[in-house]
């Protein structure tokens, strides 16, 4: 079921492997290059000691995008992952004492609001009001479309949409106009950390976010952990007659008349394709894989002066006893939450409280640790790698700061526990996942930095060169990443006009 086309994909992150399963699902010969020793990217997991460890993105939501997928490649999900929706979202944790536990039914969670302020009950419901219709033009007419020509932008439905959007404003200034509390205001603006940016910076748009987790999809866990989504699309690339190769470093893409013709391997191994999909991290694929005569406007001036994304200091813990009052997904606030982001994103300082998520998965899954152990992931937003900050220096006084608002909050006696760790900086970010001055969350999603005006999954310059991953359009999070990579395909399945493969379906 081939149909003589062949594709390489550089990266097996959740955008390139995505692109690959579809490619490949239509009779694709796709080779999937990975440099490290195990697919995945930030999917991936660290297995190490008995314990299973998600190396990034560890909240799932818009389970549809996940459901469809499959489906539009003649599988069932639940033959590959399961799935449990999370009952509290999470739980939020303030310095003032005040504990919020999110559920995840509707009524649950305005008594909880209820509690906190009544008063904001009425402008909780007057921002679900609103907001469907700016969440569905924001699917429907951006997210789901690839936006890579002005034409394309330029649409009666598009510009209509951007009209719904209403994003002249940010979002904590956007959730202001609905919600009085302060609490309250960071509970349903503290989603923007998901993609990197401030939400004192980030386009009001975003406030979907909280609302897609309270009000359409929930919150997701699927046994093992996220990696095990990386995990499932690769065994579905190799049901569909797809290659990976790991420990394959991509040198440079080769480019011949204007036109990708395949790539070349560290090791000088030269590899042929009708396609080439980049899954490296948009900045780092200009720098380093594209020649620069045929990057076009992405001079070295051009990329310094784009906006990423913040920083991510973590900490993978394997810890010999339990925390019994943790939930899956915690959240520890600061006592001043617009100082702390600010000394983050605007004076590209380490915060001197730092704001700390904390995920802990055995809470219902006992087969990521070893017997009455327990994993504790931590997240800490920190500064990029422009910022300057001399991390050799200073992580040892900062990871004592971490580790004792922890053991102050729900962790008592933490370090005493700890019996594996493992640390993950803004430079591991860069040297082992290609981002872009460690960016851990690729190309902020600025107003300029989004829709049209982000980086294109198809090449401006170079023809059948395709770029998927986090900064490229339409963003990031897995869903958004994922939906990345079916546009990339259904581009290239368009622009080569192969006929669709008709796999029988498989038996009920």
């Amino acid at each position: 079921m081939t149909n003589n086309k062949k594709a390489i994909v550089v990266g097996a992150g959740a955008g390139g492997l995505s692109a690959a399963v579809r490619l490949a699902h239509q009779g694709w010969d796709v080779t999937v290059l990975e440099k490290e020793a195990a697919p995945g990217g930030r999917l991936g997991a660290i297995e190490e000691a008995g314990y299973t460890f998600d190396i990034g993105p560890t909240i799932m939501m818009m389970d549809d995008v996940f459901r469809d997928f499959f489906a539009e490649v003649g599988r069932n999900i639940d033959d590959y992952l399961e799935l449990v929706r999370l009952n509290p979202l999470y739980r939020l944790n303030y310095q003032d004492g005040t504990v919020m536990a999110l559920p995840s039914d509707m009524k649950a969670l305005l008594d909880e609001i209820r509690r906190i302020n009544p008063d904001d009950v009425d402008g909780y419901l007057q921002f679900l009001s609103q907001i469907h219709s700016r969440y569905m033009a924001a699917r429907k007419k951006f997210i789901e479309k690839p936006l890579n020509k002005l034409e394309e932008f330029l649409t009666l439905d598009t510009l209509t949409g951007m009209v719904q959007l209403k994003t002249l404003n940010n979002m904590y200034s956007d959730i202001s106009r609905f919600i009085k509390d302060e609490r309250l205001r960071i509970a349903l603006t503290f989603q923007s950390i998901y993609l990197g940016i401030s939400p004192f910076d980030a386009p009001s748009i975003y406030t979907i976010i909280a609302y897609v987790e309270h009000g359409v999809s929930g919150v997701w866990y699927p046994k093992g952990g996220m990696n095990a989504i990386g995990k499932a699309l690769v065994r579905l690339l190799g049901e569909f007659g797809g290659k990976l190769r790991l420990n394959a470093d991509v040198q440079s893409i080769v480019i011949e008349g204007g036109r990708a013709r395949g790539v070349r391997l560290a090791n000088g191994e030269e590899l042929r394709a009708d396609v080439v999909i980049s899954n490296v991290d948009f900045p780092t694929s200009m720098e380093t894989l594209i020649a620069p005569e045929h990057r076009g406007k992405y001079t070295p001036q051009k990329l310094e002066s784009m906006t990423n994304s913040c920083g991510a200091l973590m900490l993978y813990l394997g810890v010999n006893r339990r925390y019994e009052n943790l939930d899956v997904h915690n959240i520890y606030f600061t006592r001043d939450y617009k100082e702390t982001l600010d000394q983050i994103f605007e004076q590209d300082a380490l915060p001197d409280d730092p704001a700390i998520y904390l995920y802990s998965p055995t809470r219902i899954d006992p087969s990521v640790a070893p017997q009455d152990k327990e994993l504790i992931y931590v997240l800490v937003p920190v500064p990029n790698l422009s910022s300057g900050i001399d991390w050799e220096t200073e992580l040892p006084r900062f990871r004592e700061k971490v580790i004792a608002k922890l053991e102050r909050a729900d962790l008592p006696d933490l370090r005493q526990h700890i019996e594996f760790e493992k640390i993950y900086t803004p430079h591991t970010f860069k040297q082992r996942f290609n981002l872009f001055q460690g960016a851990a969350f690729g190309l902020a999603p600025t107003l300029l930095q989004s829709g049209y005006f982000r980086p294109h999954i198809s090449s401006d310059d170079v023809e059948n060169l395709y770029f998927v991953g986090a900064s490229v359009h339409p963003g990031g999070g897995v869903p958004v990443v994922m939906t990345c990579g079916k546009l990339a395909a259904d581009l290239i399945l368009k622009e080569n006009g192969a006929p669709a493969v008709q796999w029988p379906k498989p038996a009920v």
